[in-house]
This record gives structure tokens, C-alpha cells and sequence, in this order.
């Protein structure tokens, strides 16, 4: 190596090694007030494996709040806590939390989880090849409210002209159930959570029949983020210091998911969730974890809010505007 390269080799070592050492100094700078933060979660979904690192690595102590999980079966129990003050924070769809915004419950969204991730199953041995097959089938869902609900409906009517509500036969429940009427052959197709798809493909039973990604793909839509962490806007404003510490923490706990193989396979483990099937997973989710919001992110959900109103109208997305403040880049 020529004295020039060990120049040049040493200045981008010494301006990686500053910019490594100034972004610890501000994580470190960010310290809360102490108090709690009532974190809602849902004990078998993706979102469960943050507040395990979170708490497997004190990084709440380092940040100086305390967390305090707190699990829920639904995205709906979600929304009924935060509504009834049972948490702080939990992850609720950006169209559940316009919903409930229109309807005055003062929420905002503080941070993205994760992008298009969750996906339709059917059997292998199904004759089901699209959405356009589901007319007149059995079909497990977790929530109408979901936006996961609102893209397919969209989709249906928008690729094969009939409203997935009315002409298929619903049964609405919290995941386990489904996948277990999905076992005893009740269902024809179900949705399903990204961190349960791997298993049931993996067990050669079940393949799957869209991600609502592709679905998003197929309607010429922007990637976003479709879940957000939704904070009760009273807490969020009376404390401040403690929303940022626990957003730092947040994005370190999505740091060290992205490089720890280890924590995986522990949390993975708790969920029976192992080999073939925990590495896809794993993998999977790693590509579809955010940890901030990027300034682009509140344009593009508009973008998909208004191509899903001009399909569906405002009966089927339940609201016929963004709420002005829906989410905030002001924590994190």
C-alpha cells in the first residue's frame, strides 16, 4: 500500500470511527424521566420480539424509563386499551389509528414496525390460485378494522369486481384460532402473521397464496410501513423525555435484531418457532423491520390512503380523510 492509500485508508477510518462515536454520544445523551411506559403487544406476533430485547438488554435502564409489557390477543384489544387507557404505546395498522383519530381518541402515530409483512394461506392441495377464487369460500380473518382486510377487499374488487365482504363466507378470530379451524379443514384460506407463515409452509400442509405486499405491488403502491407504534397523545405530551428514551431504545432493539442471530432463536424458541422455519422468519422480518420514520414515509401512506379510498370509498376504509397529524416525527 502506497503512502497515499494509507491516507486515504486512515481518514475514512477516523471519519467512520467519528461518526460511530457521535451517534453513541446522542443515543446516550437521550435519557427519560424514570417512569413507565405500558407497552401493548401481541404475545405471538412479530412485534413481541422488541420489548424481549428491550428488557433482555435493560435497555430501558440504559435509557432510564421502565417498560412494562403488557400482551393482548388483537389488534382490536389493542385499540380498546389504549382507548380505555390500558397502555401507553401499542402497534395498531395507520388506517385503524386514522379511524379512531376521526372518532376523537387522541393517538398519534411515533414510529413505524413494520412494512407490508403478513400474507393469505390456503391449504397446498387447494384448487385456490388468487384472491378471485375466495368468491363464495370460507375465509379466516383477524379483523375487519385491519388494514391487511381493507388491501385485500381493494384488491378484489379492484382485479376481479366482487367485494371480498360480501361474497365470501368470513369467520373473524385471533390468529391461533384460525390457524387451528385452518388445521381441522373449516377454512378454505386464512390470514396469517408473518411470524407463523414460515412454520405452516415449512410443514409442506400449507403454501402461501399472496403476501399483501404483492397485493400492494399489484396496485402500483408505494412500500410503507403499515404498522405503527400509536402512543396515547396526553402521555406522548406530558412526557416527552420518557417517548424519545423509550424510541431510542426501540431503534437499538431493531438494531440488534437485524445482527443477533442469538436472540432469534430465544425469543423463537418461546414462540415454537425453530430451524427451517425460524430462519425464514427471521430473514423475512429482518428485510421488513423500520426503526424511524424517513421523511418521504407520511406522503407515501397518503398515497395508498388515497388509492384505497378511490377504490373502495369511504364505507370500506371507514373514514374518507387522513386525520392532519395522524403521526409525528417529533420523538424520535
Amino acid at each position: 500500500m502506497n503512502a497515499t492509500s494509507k491516507v486515504i485508508r486512515t481518514a475514512l477510518l477516523a471519519a467512520t470511527l467519528g461518526l460511530f462515536l457521535s451517534a453513541e454520544s446522542f443515543a446516550n445523551d437521550i435519557k427519560g424521566d424514570g417512569g413507565k411506559v405500558r407497552l401493548l403487544y401481541n404475545e405471538p406476533g412479530t412485534n413481541s420480539f422488541p420489548p424481549f430485547v428491550i428488557k433482555k438488554f435493560a435497555l430501558d435502564k440504559k435509557y432510564c424509563f421502565e417498560l412494562q409489557p403488557i400482551p393482548v390477543s388483537t389488534s382490536q384489544a389493542t385499540a380498546n386499551a389504549l382507548q380505555a387507557g390500558g397502555g401507553d404505546i401499542g402497534i395498531l395498522d395507520w388506517i385503524t389509528l386514522a379511524r379512531m383519530q376521526s372518532r376523537g381518541v387522541k393517538l398519534v402515530g411515533v414510529a413505524p414496525f413494520l412494512i407490508w409483512a403478513n400474507t393469505v394461506i390456503v391449504r397446498t392441495d387447494s384448487p385456490i390460485q388468487n384472491l378471485g377464487d375466495l368468491k363464495g369460500k370460507k375465509v379466516g380473518i383477524y379483523s375487519r378494522n385491519n388494514l391487511d382486510w381493507v388491501v385485500m377487499r381493494t384488491h378484489a374488487q379492484r382485479q376481479y369486481k366482487f367485494d371480498l365482504e360480501k361474497e365470501a363466507q368470513l369467520h373473524e378470530g385471533g390468529v391461533p384460532l384460525l390457524r387451528g379451524l385452518m388445521d381441522q379443514g373449516q377454512l378454505d384460506a386464512v390470514q396469517m402473521f408473518n411470524s407463523l407463515t414460515p412454520d405452516m409452509v415449512a410443514s409442506g400442509k400449507y403454501r402461501i397464496l399472496a403476501t399483501i405486499r404483492g397485493l400492494i405491488k399489484d396496485l402500483e403502491l408505494p412500500d410503507t410501513p403499515f404498522l405503527l407504534y400509536s402512543a396515547d397523545s396526553a402521555f406522548a405530551a406530558a412526557h416527552p423525555e420518557r417517548m424519545k428514551a423509550y424510541l431510542a431504545a426501540y431503534r437499538e432493539a431493531i438494531e440488534i435484531l437485524r445482527k443477533d442471530d442469538a436472540v432469534w432463536v430465544e425469543r423463537g424458541n418461546i414462540m415454537k418457532l425453530e430451524g427451517q422455519s425460524l430462519i425464514l422468519f427471521r430473514d423475512e422480518a429482518r428485510e421488513d423491520m423500520m426503526n424511524k420514520f424517513e421523511p418521504q414515509t407520511e406522503s407515501d401512506i397518503r398515497k395508498v390512503f388515497s388509492v384505497l379510498l378511490e377504490t373502495g370509498g369511504p364505507q370500506l376504509i371507514g373514514i374518507d380523510a387522513l386525520p392532519k397529524e395522524f403521526m409525528t416525527l417529533a420523538y424520535q
